[in-house]
């Protein structure tokens, strides 16, 4: 005997009356519902870092033909931020003067990746995905 109650092995009725009175209290009881991932978010973040990779390369730009393809990556930099619940990171410090070789194969790397991003994304981001890899792909032949 503990205190003034009984332990018994087998609950008493008045036990399970007052269980299965507060059954159903207890099922009503708030959760918080669990946090959905937008799987669109790691890739838009990737192709936003991709953006603000080229723009950095091309940050000490002289060439009529290098400035506008820097003003194509900003314009990228838009439409992929357009909308966005989070703001793109800060940008990374301007890269030193690169070749046009260099320029070119950056400007290959990121149409390849975005293309790439297109085929796991969602409808609506796999086609500014898809327009932003035939972007880049046009850009190593306006820097010839």
């Amino acid at each position: 005997m503990v205190g003034s109650v009984p332990v018994t092995a087998t609950p008493s009725r008045r036990q399970l009356l007052v269980g299965t009175a507060l059954l159903p209290v207890a099922a009503c009881t708030h959760r918080d519902a669990p946090v959905k991932v937008d799987p669109d978010d790691a890739i838009r973040a990737a192709a936003v870092e991709r953006e603000l990779s080229l723009i950095a390369l091309y940050a000490g730009a002289a060439s009529p033909a290098a400035v506008a393809v820097r003003a194509d990556h900003q314009a990228h930099l838009a439409a992929l931020t357009r909308g966005a619940t989070a703001s793109p990171a800060a940008s990374p410090a301007p890269a030193p003067a690169l070749t046009t070789a260099a320029l070119v194969a950056a400007e290959r790397a990121a149409a390849t990746a975005h293309a790439a991003a297109a085929l796991e994304a969602s409808p609506e981001l796999a086609g500014t995905l898809a327009s932003l890899a035939a972007s880049e792909a046009s850009h190593p032949v306006a820097l010839a």
